[in-house]
């Protein structure tokens, strides 16, 4: 009842209005007639869908259209006359009595009201999208098209395109999407698929519109049209998804016949469908296959352009959903174009990132495989760095076999390859320290061992010694990753070492450490100005710039560099430069360097290289102290491999920079110490040429040497006499007691060699032999050390630090530059900052009773050698005597076992 009386005063206001109207003869002021609208607008909601309400209804309209309310130009009124004219159509649908005029006059009114909507920040933008939505909710649009409005229908879907914003909610593209969706569907009935051309005079379709907006979010476009014309399409019928589906087939199958501007972008089309609506293209997808292979290299390269765009989409299925598509694809790995072939590992990079796991994921990879042979050197350089790529998204998940493919790469004939594998190869390994911590993958380590083989690489200068020292030191491990972690990849790399790894590492520390001794020298010599004449300081400045200059990967350029530099007079700069090798703190050191220099200064990036050569950055005192730890304390490795390459790191490490061992010396005492500890020659070599350097006393060594003296080869015996005359010295009386029991087992060893080459105990005989040539030699040796120890303590005064670098003999300087220059091909540059240290002095009558024993030594070592010696002559007499009695026939049964028993002792 209440309903009723609602509705009966409504419909009496709607006739009050309307003759008040139409008795106006002119259009009310805005006031007036924006009170008598909104009126209006309350009166019509409340009718329900009526025809017989059109006598009601009509005076009101009439007199609307009679004021030329539709083509009002205030923005309240529009709207208000907008929402008048909506609620009429609602109520006296479907046919509201309109004259075909009036109904483009409405049309036009809502397109106006529909292209102020971009707005979204105007106070009229909720009443405007309100009306949009009646709109919609009404679909009353479609009258357009039986009213011949198809151009404005054509306008409307442009306004809507253009009016959209990214900011606009879901609401209004809902909206606007219906509308254009109901039409198209209603079109589609009354021409049945045809094409979307309403008139021969409009040149372009509904469909051109959609599909154009679609493209523009692919072209850089920016806005809410993209989501609109995807919107569209998801909700059109089956009638629209097979008419946009013939119009993709034809542009693959017979793009020519397209008239279309649109066929030109029919791929950016179908990737951009392909990512709202897949399923809509089930009869599309197959097609591509035509494409893969044609005759033309560019449609080959344009499909796989977008079967990578497609692949690369998650969720994607076309490997199993497409098995023969994807087969094709795998045959584009081989293509005659290289062009192709790039295209193709692309493609495989994107299916196997986006799923490592999926079909066909291992197919791709036997692909990748193949091409890292392939005969195109830009072929080549693609697949491995599509592989470490593939392998930094899940370590582990690329085959240890390919891993070792991609590193051989760093063989390649073609200098571009071996430049890119190494780049990519330095990315695969930091990713591989980060992620994998504490898990040691060989065929991961095997990286920067081959890393390490490009010292031998004479064709580029970014792979000598010179160059690999910045990889080692900066590029090999991730910042983040700690020292332990660093050291522990170190020892295992060093179980994989070989000879010729060992010479490249000592090439690249012996380079460093000749670096830092020459800027040392050049360093003193600046100090010292003063003192030196004008021409030697030259000549020697001079020298040096050359020796440096030489440890750079332009030699030239450094050279020029360093005349620079010599031209500054900033003493703080030369300061901090001698802080770089003498400071603990050296990398705070450095950093002020920088800074001080600017990084617009031109000898910006050459102090930034020299300074990184100075630093001890790619071994330091802890990475001495992780190793000495490992071998002392870690058990769990105990006779194996491992137990072996560390010790042979640690020697590399501390013959190029004693001083690193300072801080770690007790911890080398127990190395030494221990009985389990397999003989190393270069660890004894470290001890006869720094024992004098290093603060390890002979007795903390003795028992390790005595027993290398005795049980290694002669080799190992003669380095480990000359150790231990390197670290003795006269407080330490261990020595004598020692040499002269040495001497008397020469002496008994000569009595059984005589009596043994009487009997027919031959090999007896030859073995007693040896041990007393290598006895002999070591005693030899022993007493040359201590008689040069003896020579350098008298002459030598003060004392000298301990592990200080510059302060080495200069012979294992020359060993380590000779190391170097072998692997580049050149000669040694000699050096005015070599230098030879010694021990602190002793009194020549401090040790009487020691000189006593030594000469009584040397008397019992040079009667022993005479007796070897007077022996081995009558040997050989009697051999030659047994020679002629055999020729004549007369040798008896006993000189032939003479002769075969010296003979064997010879």
């Amino acid at each position: 009842m209440a309903a009723a009386e609602s509705e009966a005063e409504a419909q009496q206001l709607i006739s009050r209005l309307g003759k008040q109207l139409k008795a106006s003869k002119t259009c009310p002021n805005k006031d007036s007639l924006v009170k008598l609208l909104k009126e209006a607008v309350i009166a019509l909601g409340k009718f329900k869908q009526l025809k017989s309400l059109n006598s009601v209804i009509q005076p009101l309209s009439d007199s609307l259209v009679k004021h030329g309310m539709l083509q009002h130009k205030d923005k309240d009124i529009r709207i208000l006359v907008a929402t008048c004219f909506c609620e009429i159509i609602r109520v006296l649908a479907p046919d509201p009595g309109f004259s075909d005029d009036v109904f483009r006059d409405i049309f036009k009114l809502l397109q106006s009201i529909f292209a102020e909507t971009g707005d979204y920040k105007s106070p009229y933008f909720s009443r405007r999208v309100k009306l949009l939505e009646t709109v919609a909710k009404l679909n009353f649009c479609v009258l357009m098209l039986d009213v011949g409005c198809e151009d404005l229908i054509l306008k409307m879907f442009k306004i809507f395109f253009s009016a959209v914003r990214e900011q606009h909610p879901q609401s209004v593209i809902n909206a606007m999407s219906s509308i254009m969706a109901r039409i198209l569907e209603d079109k589609l009935e009354e021409k049945d698929l045809e094409p979307l051309i309403f008139q021969e005079k409009f040149s372009e379709p509904l469909l051109d519109v959609i599909l154009q907006n679609l493209l523009k979010e692919s072209k850089g476009g920016s806005g809410g049209f993209a989501r609109l014309a995807v919107s569209v399409i998801q909700n059109c019928n089956e009638k629209l998804e097979r008419c946009i589906c013939t119009f993709l087939r034809s542009c693959i199958l017979n793009r020519e016949s397209i008239g279309s501007e649109l066929k030109e972008w029919y791929h950016d089309i179908l990737y951009e469908i392909f990512q709202s609506a897949p399923q809509m293209l089930v009869s599309v997808i197959p097609s591509l296959s035509h494409e893969l292979l044609t005759d033309q290299v560019d449609v080959r390269i344009k499909a796989l352009n977008l079967l990578r765009k497609c692949f690369s989409l998650p969720g994607h299925k076309i490997a199993e959903e497409y098995h023969n598509l994807f087969m094709d694809f795998l045959n584009r790995f081989t293509d005659k174009s290289a062009e192709v072939r790039l295209c193709a590992l692309s493609c495989g990079k994107a299916l196997y990132a986006n799923n490592p796991s999926g079909t066909g994921s291992s197919q791709i990879l036997t692909e990748l495989e193949s091409r890292l042979l392939d005969f195109d050197d830009r072929v080549r350089m693609q697949a491995v760095s599509i592989v470490c790529d593939v392998s930094r998204l899940q370590i582990g998940s690329v085959t240890n076999e390919l891993i070792s493919q991609v590193a051989d790469r760093l063989r390649d004939k073609k200098v571009s390859v071996r430049k890119k594998a190494l780049q990519k190869l330095l990315e695969l390994y930091q990713d591989y320290c980060t992620k994998c911590v504490g898990d040691i993958k060989m065929h991961f380590e095997q990286i920067p061992c081959k890393i390490l083989m490009l010292c031998y690489d004479k064709d580029c200068k970014e792979f000598r010694p010179q160059s690999l020292e910045y990889v080692l030191a900066e590029d090999l491990f991730p910042v983040s990753l700690s020292v332990e972690e660093r050291t522990n990849h170190w020892i295992f790399l060093s179980s994989l070492f070989t000879p010729l790894h060992v010479k490249a590492l000592n090439a690249i520390l012996s380079q460093k450490r000749r670096l830092r001794n020459a800027l040392q020298a050049y360093l003193h010599l600046r100090v010292n100005e003063e003192e030196i004449g004008s021409d030697e300081m030259e000549r020697n400045t001079k020298a040096l710039f050359k020796k440096m200059s030489a440890l750079f990967p332009d030699p030239a350029e450094a050279e020029e560099c360093f005349y620079e530099l010599n031209q500054i007079n900033d003493d703080d700069i030369f300061k901090m430069l001698a802080d770089l090798i003498n400071v603990g703190d050296a990398l705070s050191t450095r950093d002020n360097l920088l800074r001080k220099i600017g990084d617009q200064s031109p000898l910006f990036e050459f102090l930034r290289l020299l300074s990184s050569k100075c630093l001890l950055n790619i071994f330091s005192s802890r990475h001495v102290s992780y190793i000495l730890d490992h071998l002392t304390f870690d058990t769990s490795v105990r006779h194996t491999k491992l137990d072996y390459s560390p010790l042979l790191l640690l020697s590399a490490i501390i013959s190029a920079f004693p001083s690193l061992l300072r801080s770690s010396e007790e911890k080398f005492r127990q190395l030494l110490a221990d009985k389990d500890i397999p003989f190393n020659e270069q660890l004894i070599q470290f001890l006869a040429k720094e024992g004098s350097n290093i603060s390890i006393r002979l007795s903390d060594c003795y028992n390790f040497l005595e027993r290398v003296r005795l049980e290694g080869t002669q080799a190992e015996a003669k380095l480990a006499v000359s150790a231990i005359a390197a670290l003795s010295d006269s407080s330490e009386q261990v020595i004598v007691p020692n040499l002269c029991k040495t001497s008397c087992t020469i002496k008994k060893h000569s009595e059984q060699c005589l009596k043994s080459s009487l009997t027919t105990d031959a090999n007896k005989s030859a073995n007693l032999n040896l041990t007393l040539s290598k006895s002999a030699d070591a005693s030899r040796i022993w007493i040359e050390g201590l008689q040069k120890t003896s020579h350098q303590e008298v002459h030598s005064a003060g004392t000298v630090e301990v592990g200080n670098e510059s302060s080495v003999d200069n012979q294992h300087e020359i060993h380590a530059s000779v190391i170097s220059e072998s692997i580049m091909g050149k000669e040694r540059v000699g050096s005015s900052c070599d230098s030879v240290a010694t021990k602190p002095a002793l009194g020549l009558n401090e040790d009487f009773p020691s000189c006593l024993q030594e000469r009584d030594m040397n008397m019992t070592y040079n009667s022993n050698t005479d007796k070897v010696a007077k022996l081995s002559t009558a040997n050989h007499k009697k051999a030659n005597l047994a020679k002629e009695n055999k020729d004549k026939g007369e040798a008896s049964d006993v000189e032939h076992q003479q002769m075969r028993a010296s003979t064997h002792y010879r």
